[in-house]
Parts: structure tokens; sequence; C-alpha cells
């Protein structure tokens, strides 16, 4: 098997590097492993890093040429960590986010109301104990981290009954369980290459163009508004464009240029590539009329090719949030019922010290149906006292919830 890869599978991350998100020094966790242009690196500023400063440039531990920036694409959630502890009204709670490569955040200020205009937040629920259902919500905010691979988003308890965390509406009948982070109106977070990280992209393999690698071409806007026109008079490495036969929307700075014909090549820039016919880059910078145009920069067409101009042409289609299916090291596609890191999927019952011969000796099933088909089976302690990191809990008189594993609301 590899020592590592290049994909967005969490087997890629070095495997020298160890799971155990405690670890320091130049053997780091491996969750502090990023996607860097130049390969994988131990992101700057933790203690795996062996610095502080969260500038520095990070340390690369295996190259690989263009990692960051044209075989991954797309930044990916690695790991969701909470402080276990009791929370009470008004107590700050906070969520870390830690993606495979450095990500920059626009974000309104955090503030301690439930506000999220313009701001990129986790939602997650307070649930009474009783039974289970949502008291109040908790909008937790983005706090810090933007040009780190780590994000911290920071609610306070709204006031309710003693209770639990959980996402908001998981497992909780609602029909809306929604584990992700939301990004309102102008807020933003983008990966190194500048997308979106809620850019939508065809499947991996479909890429068509070599420097996208395995991440898929972006799905992009054909435009919501347009104007047909025709080349009036071949350019040659030229800015000036005549056009006559508009039709459409009113021709203005900023929208978009590319050939009518989707196949069509038209159009090139002074270096002769035609990419520029359909890549959405040749846009408008000054009109003098709306029969003549300035662009972006010198091209070369022939007369009587048919354009269309477009206010949001080219632009991406985004979704509203980044739903965390979080792959985690272990390669789980789904936050719940993830176990914690390095921790064990399944904690069995040990006898104590005292009654130890081997070390490790442990209670076993006696057989229960009969045919003692489940003779000699473990015997496992409850969810809520084993490794698992989110677990169902059912409340004291009805209903049940997907909660955060050792939170508790007082």
């Amino acid at each position: 098997m590899a020592l590592w890869g290049k994909t967005t599978n969490s087997e890629s991350r070095p495997k020298f590097l160890p799971v155990d998100s405690n670890a320091e020094g130049s053997s780091g966790a491996r969750e502090n492993c990023i996607a860097q242009p130049g390969g994988w690196a131990l992101s700057a500023g933790t203690a795996s890093s062996g610095n502080d400063n969260k500038g520095a440039q990070p340390e690369i531990l295996v190259c690989i040429r263009g990692l960051g920036t044209t075989t991954l694409q797309g930044a990916n959630v690695m790991s969701i960590d909470w402080t276990d502890g009791a929370y009470a009204d008004a107590a700050n709670f906070d969520i870390t986010v830690t993606f495979d490569e450095k990500v920059t955040v626009t974000s309104a200020a955090l503030s301690a109301n439930q506000t999220v205009t313009n701001k990129a937040y986790i939602l997650l629920s307070r649930v009474g104990a009783t039974d289970m259902v949502q008291d109040s919500t908790i909008a937790a905010q983005y706090l810090s981290g933007s040009g780190t691979n780590q994000l911290v988003f920071r609610g306070k308890l709204q006031a309710a009954a003693a209770g639990f965390i959980s996402f908001s509406g998981l497992g909780q009948g609602a029909g809306d369980d929604h584990v992700a982070i939301v990004l309102n109106g102008t807020a933003t977070i983008l990966e190194e290459g500048g997308d979106n990280i809620c850019k939508l992209r065809q499947e991996s393999g479909t890429a068509e163009s070599s420097d996208v690698g395995m991440g898929g071409d972006g799905i992009i806007m054909n435009s919501t508004a347009g104007t047909v026109m025709t080349v009036n008079g071949a350019l040659s490495e030229a800015t000036t464009l005549v056009i006559d036969g508009v039709s459409g929307a009113t021709l203005a700075v900023g929208q978009v240029i590319i050939v009518k014909d989707a196949s069509g090549t038209n159009i090139s820039d002074d270096g002769g590539d035609t990419g520029i016919s359909q890549d959405h880059t040749l846009t408008i910078t000054a009109v003098a009329s709306q029969t003549s145009v300035t662009v972006s920069e010198a091209i070369t067409v022939a007369n009587d090719v048919v354009l269309l101009a477009m206010t949001n042409g080219g632009s991406d289609m985004l979704t509203e949030s980044l739903e965390m299916k979080s792959e985690g090291v272990d390669n789980a596609t789904d936050i719940t019922g993830l176990t914690r890191t390095g921790q064990d999927s399944e904690v069995v019952m040990i006898l104590e010290d005292a009654s130890q011969e081997t070390g490790s000796d442990k209670l076993v099933m006696n057989g229960t149906d009969g045919s003692s088909t489940n003779a000699n089976d473990d015997i496992l302690v409850e969810d809520k006292t084993s490794d698992i990191a989110m677990f169902s809990q059912v409340g004291t008189s009805s209903g049940t919830s997907n909660i955060l594993a050792g939170v508790t609301t007082t």
C-alpha cells in the first residue's frame, strides 16, 4: 500500500502521521496535514508544526506538484471538534472545523445574538432532556481561522431547560437534518485556488481541462439576461469592438462576452488562444454606444461572428451551505456515527484491575438465544460512555435525538 496519495480520499494523507489529534512535533496529527501547491504539508501555527505562527510557511512533508490547487480542487472537511463539558445559559460553545487545505473567510463580525445576516455559521439545537425536542437554536458564527485550515465557530447558548446539544434537526424527526456550514448573504469561504467551497462541480473524472485534475469542471451560469450581437468589421489584436444587430438587454460595463455558438472558437487573444471564446474571461470595460464597446483585452475576431453578452454569464453556481459529510481519517462518510479520532468504534467491558490475569480480560456473553450463537460475544458499553462522537439519546419521557457526546447543558 502506498504511503500517500493525491486524491480527496483520507487514505491519501501520509500514513506516517498518527491519527491521534494530540500528536505534536514532526510527527503531527494527520488531521493537521493539509494540501498545498507543493504537496502534503503540516498546517502552520499548530502544535504539530513546531511553531505558533499561523502565518508561517507550512512545512512540506511530501512533494506533489499542484496538489492543493489543481489536483484536489475542492477543500474537504477532515474533522469536527468540540470541547466536552457542561454548558450553562449564556455560555459560549465552540465548534472547530478542520479542512485539508487553507481557506479564506469573509463573514460579518460575530455577535452574541442569533442574527446571521452575511455570516458563515453552523446551526445547532439545544434539546431538552425530557422530550429531546429543540427548545432553542444556537447560531455558531464564524470566529477565527481565516487563512488557515482550521475555522472556529462560536455560539452563545440561549436560555432553555437542561439537556443536550445537537446539530439542527438531526435525528429529531423534523425532516430538516442539516449538518452544514451555512453561508448567508455576502459571506464566503474560498479555497486556496480562489473558488467558493459551495461551488457546484461535475463529478470526479469529467474535467476536460488538464489543469483541473481530478476535481471536475465547475458548473457555471449561462446567464439570466443576455444580448445577442454581430461583429461589424473584423478585429486584429484590438480592444474596440464594433457590433450591429444588437437585441436583448442593454450593453453595460462588466458583461461577459462569448461566442453565441456553444462550440464556437472564433475569438482569439493576442497569444492566439481561442479559449477566450467560451471561458467567460472577456468582459466589457467601457461602452461608447450600443454599437461600440471596449473589451478587457486585445482580441482577433472575424466579421459577422455572432456574440452573446451576459450580465452574470460564467458565474459559479453555488449551494447555500457546505454539507459536512465528514470524511474523517477512517473513510466514514457522515458525521453521525463517527468514532472520535484515534478511538475504537466499540468499547468492551473489561474486568477491574484486581481481577485481571492477562491485562485484557473482559466480560463476554454466556448466550441468550437458547442456541448460544452469541456466546462469548463482547459486552459493550452504552453509546454515551463509548468513543462514538454522536449518539441517539432517548428522552426521560419521550423522543430521541442525535446529540454531541460529552456535552450537556444546565
